[in-house]
């Protein structure tokens, strides 16, 4: 390398500033791809059905014209601006987690057949319950603001809801178990 030592240094840190930004817009492209239900659907083969049963949910079809990912249930923060520490031990260690996890049972077949799928259903089930209670309902509150009900029309919402407002921790699937996007019935084969 030519040049003085302080062209040398201003390159150095130029060369490891560019990498690092390509080194986070990659990620953060990985992680976004990686969390959408046209990945999750047609990257793993057991996913097929957990994908048919969230289309009859109402996290695919609702009044609101809002649609919510895998990604946004499934991982923590994704909802939310999180701070670097954030992203890396809840979204990039979630995914990294929840990805081996479900790449070993991909490879054991677990779930490689409807009937394994509806099989396994309550595990799962209660598995994601348990997750979501651990985790103050993090996922459920980065799209559902309890604080944002308001007017006449959500007078029995803010009544409801009333002491969790006020709650240190809460649990939503335990009112909302239908909400789970996974517990309708997948379509006939």
């Amino acid at each position: 390398m030519s040049g003085s030592p302080r062209q040398r240094t201003t390159g150095l840190i130029g060369a490891g500033l560019f990498a690092g930004v390509l080194a986070v817009a990659s990620t953060t492209w990985m992680v976004n791809a990686t969390s959408s239900p046209a990945f999750c659907a047609s990257a793993c083969h057991s996913m097929q059905w957990a994908y048919d049963s969230y289309k009859r949910s109402p996290h695919y079809d609702n009044d609101s014209g809002v649609r919510a990912s895998c990604g946004d249930c499934h991982i923590p923060y994704d909802s939310r601006h999180a701070n670097p520490i954030q992203y890396v031990f809840g979204t990039l260690w979630t995914k990294a987690v929840a990805g081996g996890s479900d790449a070993y049972h991909e490879l054991l077949g677990t779930i490689s057949s409807k009937e394994k799928w509806e099989q396994q259903r309550p595990r799962l089930t209660e598995q994601v319950h348990a997750w979501i209670k651990k985790t103050d309902s993090v996922t459920c509150q980065g799209c559902h603001d309890l604080q944002a009900y308001s007017g006449a029309g959500n007078f029995m919402a803010i009544e409801e809801h009333a002491g969790l407002l006020k709650s240190a921790t809460v649990d939503c699937t335990s009112c909302h178990d239908e909400a789970v996007g996974h517990v309708y019935e997948s379509a006939p084969e």
